[in-house]
């Protein structure tokens, strides 16, 4: 197996864009966009090398582990999110309704 070298080489296009104003703003971007994109259009295109020690297996794993950990919290804050709006709606329908509500259901879940 050929080992991995201690750089990456990377290509960035710095891209133009015109402002309201008649100035430009200039970016980096990884990528060629369309002239007539959103973007602006490529001014100069430069080669960079980024220092990069290639992780082991066992690094690799751990990464791959707190990413997905960190994936997961995300989707369950937002659920937990999602679960208090539509307890709110349901909620606020039953008091449209005049229906009374448990002692457990008035208590605030936050």
């Amino acid at each position: 197996m050929k080992a991995q070298p201690k750089t990456l080489s990377i290509t960035l296009y710095i891209h133009a864009q015109k402002q309201f104003d008649g100035s430009y703003r200039y970016n980096a971007h990884p990528f060629k966009a369309e002239a007539n994109s959103c973007l602006g259009f490529v001014i100069a295109e430069h080669i960079t090398e980024v220092p990069f020690t290639e992780p082991s297996n066992l690094e690799l794993v751990q990464l791959e582990i707190n990413s997905l950990k960190a994936e997961q919290n995300k989707i369950l804050a937002d659920a937990h999110v999602k679960s208090s709006q539509l307890e709110d709606q349901i909620q606020m329908l039953l008091c449209l309704e005049g229906k009374p509500i448990s002692k457990s259901d008035e208590q605030i879940p936050y």
